[in-house]
């Protein structure tokens, strides 16, 4: 059979095919990418979210959301950890939202002074940014492949989404985290929010009770870890949320199953984020599908 040379046109449509391939995979795998997530339904403002997709990023990719610290940005596990080394081994998905001086809140008030966004930060997660992921960046999330962690406050976040969340969240990792808000009834993060305490005692006792709602949590696998040298939250923060699942394990007779570490000598800093980091992994690893 002779052989018939391919056409212009042919020649032309595979080199196009392969070029697009090619620039797909340089600016998704094994790449951080920024993506513009709407501030608000009605709002033309955007908040930054960044995204590592891992080298070996599919369709069956695990998602990780991961939750910076008051003050930090959403270049802090990035710059701070080897999380996306981790990510390309698991194959995971690490989103990081940007999200300075959230305490992850539900509600704002007539004495609320800090405003992250124009939109409390739990509406917006559930609102807008997990819908975005899935309808806009494509990643497929379901509740047995989406994790949430975060570090100081963003360990609260991460319990807040999965208490608030629980049916889209298969598993949380809390590291060093406010979860308590009634242990920290003069700290300005909570204040600004919520008011005074002394004012508002109700409100502080009813709203957005991170251990009164860990109820929640009876399908969603967590993970709890303090240093013992933390001197901006007290290691007691970690054992109270341990002992409160602890408690609804006995009531419920299974379900809330979470592990606790403790790690001798650290602080609280990226530095004890980076030395827990590889457990965490292994934990998302073994909870998510």
């Amino acid at each position: 059979m002779k052989y018939k040379k391919p056409s212009t046109i042919v020649l032309i449509a595979i080199t196009v095919i392969f070029i697009h391939t090619t620039l797909v995979s340089d600016t998704r795998h094994g790449t951080w990418v920024i993506y513009n997530v709407p501030a608000s339904p009605q709002s033309e403002k955007t908040i930054p979210v960044k995204i590592y997709f891992p080298k070996s990023y599919s369709d069956t990719s695990r998602v990780i959301i991961a939750f910076h610290e008051y003050d930090g940005s959403m270049n802090s596990w990035q710059n701070n950890t080897s999380i996306a080394y981790y990510a390309n081994q698991y194959n995971m998905v690490i989103v990081c939202p940007h999200m300075p001086r959230s305490v992850y809140e539900s509600y704002y008030f007539e004495q609320t002074t800090v405003k992250w966004n124009e939109m409390p930060s739990l509406l917006w997660i559930g609102q807008l940014l997990l819908p975005y992921l899935n309808n806009t960046v494509g990643l497929n999330i379901t509740k047995e492949n989406l994790g949430v962690c975060g570090f100081s406050i963003g360990a609260r976040g991460a319990l807040r989404v999965g208490e608030m969340y629980n049916d889209a969240v298969g598993a949380i990792a809390c590291l060093s985290g406010y979860y308590d808000m009634l242990s920290h009834t003069k700290n300005h993060m909570f204040t600004a929010v919520y008011g005074k305490y002394n004012d508002f005692q109700q409100r502080w006792a009813q709203t957005d009770n991170a251990i009164d709602d860990a109820k929640n949590l009876g399908n969603v696998a967590v993970f709890i870890a303090h240093g013992n040298k933390d001197s901006r939250v007290p290691m007691e923060q970690a054992f109270m949320l341990a002992l409160k699942l602890k408690q609804l394990q006995k009531e419920n007779k299974g379900g809330y199953h979470f592990t606790l570490v403790e790690k001798k000598y650290k602080m609280h800093d990226w530095n004890y984020c980076q030395s827990v980091l590889p457990t965490m992994m292994a934990f998302f690893n073994e909870n998510l599908k």
